[in-house]
């Protein structure tokens, strides 16, 4: 099995997420701008939390035994941490050493409860 390369480099073209058909190479700047948030009346009216809504959900295969060591390692930190927000601290550290300056983490609607 082969291993991946180290650096993807410009080789990896990334779509803008979204149904319909990605834009052409002659298409016009304001078609390649950035998305922008739909505002809270166009989010569907199920019983989903808005930040699941907002967020791309993604699926991390872990180890049992590392996964049960973060868990303990969550517990050991404090009640209220949560082992999302480790994995989310250590994708944030790891983009930041890369140069990925793209933010990680939904912003919540509401402030934090203390």
């Amino acid at each position: 099995m082969a291993k991946p390369p180290v650096s993807y480099g410009a080789s990896v073209k990334l779509k803008a997420p979204g149904p319909g058909p990605s834009p052409s190479p002659s298409a016009t700047p304001a078609a390649t701008a950035p998305l922008t948030e739909e505002p809270a009346a166009a989010m569907p009216a199920g019983r989903r939390r808005p930040m699941e809504t907002r967020s791309d959900p993604t699926i991390l295969y872990l180890h049992p035994d590392g996964k049960y060591e973060l868990k303990r390692y969550a517990l050991a930190r404090g009640p209220k941490v949560k082992v999302h927000d480790l994995l989310l601290e250590a994708v944030e550290d790891w983009a930041e050493r890369h140069g990925i300056a793209a933010p990680f983490r939904v912003p919540s609607e509401r402030p934090r409860r203390r």
